[in-house]
């Protein structure tokens, strides 16, 4: 709770405890002398001033300073009582009031308390209708309230004006009027009850300028309420007109305090005419004016002579303007109609003549121009020699050619004069900030302070100048928080100085306290309504982009009181209006509005280069940057001679918006070679220079041309190079090169010069994450997050990216929900809130974000990237939308196995038809309709040799058979259901084996694999054809009997993990199956496969990535064979295998590819096998028939194998169209006795449009069959 709150709640508890605490000597009290002490009076007066300028805050404070001196004064408690009252603490105020009557009983401070709580409280009606009676003709009635609300007599406060009001308007004027004069005189401190006085002397004529005389001496003290003083001032001269001259010196003092109020300049105008200027008031009870003006009217001048006099006034009047070439010229025409009053021509001709050179002077300084300002300073200064302002016109133009000794020699002396020039010491300060000498600036300030003599209010106004001087030398020492409190301290000695609010707004704006900044700007409001003080707080307002305010703030000053600066503002502020409403209407797709109110807004600023900037950045993110370019180098070329330093810097940052980096150097290079670049212009060159190298060096980081990003990055001057972006370009490079170690080292190097900087620590957390300590680069992101501000929304975000790169989503979600609260309009804001939607599997959740933030970006102004031409939120919304592709493909797959004709060898033709149906972002329906032709070759059956390897033959013999070709055909059925989370998915398919085939079997199977942060486990339970062999695939037909056997599927289940160790993995996986056919014998397997994939070389459009494969392979039973009851598969009782794989994939342009190869090295062995395992029958039959034929017994015998092996495949794909994709893929493998060969040509159709970049690697249509 604030210090200011708390005295709000214990203030009149400290007031009743301390009063009370004196009850018992109140006799004592009472008799006591209650008069004020010095200090007391002092405090007391104090209090008063911010009670009657409605600060009752501020007078509580002193109030109760003055009784912690005296508990018990009674002054000091009747203000604490009305401080209550004004607070709307009745309540409180009858508690003071009671105290107040036990102690002083007839005080007049307890009359006074005790009057003021009535009027408060029960009175307040009846108060109300006497006011009311006197505002609508019945004085008489409200008088006579009056008295019965006061009967003592004239109260004091606030309610003496409506006492002594009501009693004039009943007929009792001069009465009125001798008692507040009295009274007055009595209390001439009491400078609310001289206002009153003067209010009523000011009504009529007679007495006017008494009451004048009584407002300006009280507008003089600096206890005094001068906001009502300066209106009663403005109301008295209203009443007074323009007629009489006497009132000349009383608009001339007041246009001193408003400058701007064009109407009492009119009027000073006409009774400068009148001769107010020279007038000089009659003694009192003489006839001196009428008798003088008698003797004008008898002897007047000639025609000739009033003509001139005539234009002289009106030469004056220009001259008042500042239009001085004019009123030179009307002045010249004077001299020629009017030579008897020559000298005065003359001298008003030569004024003309020097301040309209001035004038010319420091519109030059101001439009940049220094030079020409210069020799226009020494024209004016020749004509009047030691001139100080145009001394310091001409110091303001040296100073901005840098010219520093030379302005010095100029400034120094009138700053050291026995009456310093408070304005020339604030360029010295300039001077001297600028040159690095702020240490020389103190003695500087003192001395001016011991020198300068002048009236009260002025040196108010030179402490509060020098004041601010102190300021801008603290902020050029890098002293924000003492500049802060030295400008607080100038405003409070000048309230109404517009300029100093703003500029402490402005500092408390740069330290991210905006808001107190617009609380200073509101005060500043409060104490004054003057132009300058709207002008100023719409210009700060603006700045915070509070453009409606701003434009609220400014319309209140009248059209005739507008400065050429407030016009500019207020046509700035329209535009930027005009900005919004396009951004809107583009969020809403109404791109036509947009551009033809872009084509309206930039007429309407035609003259505004900054705003014709903005205008030009609407236009690139419409897509049109070339009309936003032109529109700012079309004012550039109108404008050849003005070097613009400030619009160029625009048009550069319009460059890099426009993706136009190719031609930001050399547009910079020749923007910084111009005249009159300042030192702070030239760093934002090297700013938008050090930021086009990041973005080069970015971009070559993506593309992985590494060397050409570090020498980009070794190009930056050796300055930029000590900037924290260009460090932490640095750790993006050593992070590309696998250098997590030295990316984490660059991003220390940036702790050095800014300890705890977020973005440096947020990098160290991702290296940690990259190197594999997790819980490392949790322990830095939760302390990032711990030091960031709430409203440091940037940062947060970027924390929230963090956890949601570690999954760790529920703490991203945490991150964010609250910044959707306060920034729901903010696009970044809601971006993350989509990941983080995306990231739990809200998919819907997601899209809707995402369609926020793109209207959010549309209206925020973003640009696509130059790269895929998306924004953000496009590029989200796109890879949600690529879930959801429904596609319809096929394939000719031909795949050949060299073995023994009729039996081994397999020519396979599949001829896919896939159909994948989306449902929502995470569920697709397929179906499959895949056509499949085998071919094994001609089986000999009417030879022996080699025959009876096959069917029955070896027990049955081959008597009367033929040549039998071995063919199957038939369509493979198939439909299904995926799912694909965001950790977690699953296939359920169920289908069939080729309908058509000799043997066809009901296949399917149920997938689930979870996804963990650095790790996955899936589950594989299904039933599938084993395709190796016509026999195991399609099933045969013994030759001799006919009896069909083989179709053999494998019935089992799969575990597979993998486990993330740095940028490598580790997998594994565990089967086990049954495998059945008809006829055939039962076999089992058991099968392990292990190793490690190791990413060599990853970028944005390729990938490179060896490692090491171990395979282990166990059958029960080996049925490599194809007699009749063998499955005519390979089952090896062991099978061991190493083998090293090379996977090369990218995409360029259309293209993907893929490139496979891998060499190794197996141990096999296979057990003996009887040639019919399932019929013991045809097994003794074939001993006695083998026999006979010499061919050895039914038994295939036992052996090992294996050897080196090698496999080589290709994929290459291409898109077509934005719909359409082409692919082909061929593959061979080769080891000793194994050697078939595949090759693939595909076709998909995508239901929706593509998008470049194409994903790689390619992907090859997939048969039902190899699921």
């Amino acid at each position: 709770m604030s210090r200011g709150a708390l005295s709000d709640i214990f203030a009149p508890a400290i007031v009743l405890l301390v009063a009370s605490s004196v009850v018992p000597v109140v006799v004592v009290a009472q008799a006591s002398n209650t008069a004020l002490s010095p200090q007391m009076k002092q405090l007391l007066d104090s209090a008063r001033v911010w009670q009657s300028k409605n600060r009752p805050d501020m007078a509580r404070g002193i109030v109760e300073k003055a009784l912690l001196i005296d508990p018990t004064q009674p002054d000091a408690l009747s203000l604490m009582g009305q401080i209550e009252l004004t607070s709307n603490r009745q309540a409180d105020a009858g508690k003071v009031l009671q105290q107040l009557q036990k102690l002083y009983p007839s005080h007049p401070a307890t009359l006074q308390l005790a009057d003021e709580y009535r009027l408060a409280t029960r009175d307040k009606t009846a108060l109300a209708e006497a006011r009311l009676d006197a505002r609508t003709g019945k004085p008489d009635e409200a008088w006579r309230k009056m008295q019965a609300l006061f009967p003592r007599g004239a109260p004091n406060g606030a309610y003496a004006g409506d006492y002594y009001r009501a009693m004039s308007s009943a007929g009792q004027r001069d009465r009125a009027l001798n008692e507040l004069r009295e009274r007055v005189r009595q209390n001439p401190d009491d400078l609310g009850l001289a206002l009153v006085l003067a209010d009523m002397l000011t009504d009529r004529g007679s007495s006017r300028l008494e009451g004048l005389d009584i407002i300006y001496r009280v507008y003089q003290r600096p206890d005094a309420n001068r906001p009502q003083a300066l209106e009663l001032w403005r109301r008295a001269l209203n009443s007074a007109g323009a007629d009489d001259p006497a009132y000349y010196v009383w608009y001339q003092r007041y246009l001193k305090e408003v400058p701007d109020d064009t109407s009492a300049k009119s009027a000073l105008a006409a009774l400068a005419k009148k001769g107010g200027a020279t007038y000089v008031p009659p003694p009192p009870g003489t006839a001196t004016a009428s008798a003088a003006s008698s003797s004008r009217s008898s002897s007047g001048p000639s025609p000739t002579a009033r003509q001139g006099a005539a234009l002289g006034e009106q030469g004056l009047a220009k001259l008042r303007d500042g239009r001085h070439d004019e009123a030179y010229a009307l002045f010249a025409r004077a001299l020629k109609l009017d030579p008897d009053n020559a000298g005065k021509w003359r001298g008003l001709m030569a004024t003309a003549k020097f301040w309209g050179t001035s004038a010319k002077a420091r519109a030059a300084n101001d439009q940049g121009r220094p030079e020409q300002g210069e020799a226009l300073a020494r024209d004016a200064l020749r004509q009047q020699p030691n001139q100080p302002e145009a001394k310091k016109v001409l110091a303001t133009s040296l100073m901005a050619q840098k010219k520093w000794s030379e302005a010095e020699a100029i400034l120094r002396p009138m700053v050291e004069a026995k009456e310093p020039d408070v304005d020339a010491l604030e360029l010295l300060a300039k001077l001297m900030i600028a040159t690095h000498r702020t240490d020389e600036l103190t003695p500087l300030i003192a001395q001016a302070k011991r020198q300068y003599k002048g009236s009260g209010d002025a040196m108010v106004k030179l402490r509060a100048q020098l004041l601010s001087i102190e300021a801008d030398q603290l902020i050029a020492e890098g002293k924000s928080g003492a500049a802060v409190l030295r400008l607080e301290d100038a405003v409070t000695l000048t309230p109404q100085d517009a300029w100093l609010r703003y500029t402490l707004a402005r500092q408390y704006r740069d330290l991210g306290l905006p808001a107190l900044g617009r609380s200073v700007m509101q005060d500043g409001l409060r104490d004054s309504t003057s132009p300058d003080m709207r002008y100023a707080t719409a210009l700060y307002l603006n700045s915070l982009d509070d453009i409606d305010t701003a434009s609220s703030v400014l319309a209140q000053v009248p059209n005739n009181q507008r400065t050429d600066g407030m016009r500019e503002l207020a046509v700035n502020l329209k535009a930027q209006r005009d900005l919004r409403e396009v951004r809107q209407l583009e969020a809403q797709g109404r791109q036509p509005e947009a551009r033809a109110l872009l084509d309206r807004i930039a007429r309407d600023v035609h003259d505004d280069p900054q705003m014709l900037a903005s205008v030009g950045r609407e236009w690139i993110s419409l897509g049109d940057p070339d009309k936003g370019l032109k529109l700012v180098r079309d004012w550039l070329d109108v404008h050849p001679n003005d070097s613009a330093i400030g619009v160029r810097l625009r048009y550069g940052e319009l460059l890099a918006a426009a993706n136009r980096d190719d031609q930001l150097s050399g547009w910079i290079a020749d923007a910084r070679a111009r005249p009159g670049v300042t030192a702070e212009q030239q760093a934002q060159f090297d700013d938008q220079l050090l930021r086009l190298s990041l973005r080069t060096a970015g971009r070559q980081i993506d593309a992985r041309d590494l060397a050409g990003a570090a020498h980009t990055l070794d190009a930056v001057p050796a300055t930029g190079k000590k900037d924290k972006r260009w460090l932490l370009a640095q750790a993006d490079l050593r992070e590309a090169h696998r250098d997590y170690r030295g990316a984490e080292a660059s991003a220390r190097e940036v702790l050095v010069d800014h300890p705890g900087d977020a973005d440096a620590r947020l990098t160290i957390a991702r290296m940690e994450e990259r190197m594999g300590h997790r819980k490392a680069a949790q322990d830095i992101m939760d302390q990032v997050l711990a030091d960031t501000p709430p409203d440091d929304v940037d940062t947060r975000l970027a924390v929230a990216r963090r956890y949601t790169a570690i999954g760790r989503n529920a703490q991203a979600g945490d991150v964010v929900d609250p910044l959707r609260q306060q920034y729901p309009d903010r696009s970044d804001v809601t971006m993350q809130a989509g990941r983080v939607a995306q990231s739990q599997g809200h998919y819907n959740d997601a899209a809707q974000l995402y369609r926020s933030a793109l209207t959010q970006e549309q209206s925020e102004g973003d640009t696509p990237s130059p790269v895929d031409g998306l924004t953000s939120a496009q590029r989200a919304l796109q890879g949600l939308d690529d879930r959801r592709q429904g596609q319809v493909a096929t394939a000719v797959i031909q795949s050949n196995e060299s073995g023994s004709s009729g039996m081994s060898r397999l020519d396979a033709t599949e001829i896919p038809l896939y159909v994948r149906i989306p449902d929502g972002y995470a569920g697709h329906y397929f179906f499959h309709a895949d056509t499949v032709l085998l071919n094994a070759g001609t089986l000999p059956a009417n030879q022996f040799d080699p025959a009876y390897e096959f069917g029955k033959i070896a027990a049955l013999g081959n008597v009367g058979l033929r040549p039998v070709d071995q063919t199957d055909k038939g369509v493979a059925l198939a439909a299904g259901y995926e799912f694909n989370g965001a950790n977690n998915t699953w296939r359920a398919d169920i289908g069939s084996s080729p309908v058509g085939f000799t043997v066809t079997n009901v296949l399917g199977g149920f997938t689930y694999r979870h996804d963990f942060y650095n790790s996955s486990l899936s589950v594989d339970v299904s039933r599938r054809p084993i395709t190796s062999s016509l026999v195991s695939y399609a099933g045969a037909h013994d030759p001799v009997t006919g009896q069909s056997w083989g179709g053999v599927v494998r019935s089992g289940v799969t575990v597979r993990g993998a486990q993330d160790i740095g940028p490598t993995t580790l997998f594994a996986s565990l089967g086990y199956g049954v495998l059945t056919g008809e006829n055939t014998e039962t076999n089992r397997d058991f099968k392990v496969r292990t190793g490690i994939d190791w990413p060599v070389y990853v970028g944005t459009d390729q990938r490179f990535s060896s490692g090491l494969v171990l395979n282990y392979w166990h059958y029960a039973n080996n049925q490599h064979f194809y007699t009749f009851g063998n499955g005519g598969y390979y089952g090896p009782g062991k099978y061991v295998s190493v083998s090293i794989p090379l996977d090369w994939t990218g995409r360029y342009k259309r293209w993907a590819w893929e490139l496979e190869a891998s060499v190794g090295n197996s141990w096999t062995r296979e057990d003996e096998a009887p040639y019919f395992p399932t019929r013991p029958d045809l097994q003794a039959q074939a001993v006695a028939r083998m026999a006979a034929a010499d061919v050895g017994s039914p038994y295939f015998g036992t052996g090992t194998g294996g050897g080196f092996s090698y496999t080589v495949a290709a994929a290459l794909e291409y898109r077509l169209t934005s719909h359409w994709v082409i692919g082909t893929r061929f593959k061979l493998d080769r080891s000793r006795d194994y050697a078939p060969n595949l090759g693939t040509i595909y076709l998909r159709y995508f239901f929706d449009q593509q998008r470049l970049p194409v994903p790689f690697p390619p992907n090859p249509v997939k048969p039902y069959s190899a699921y």
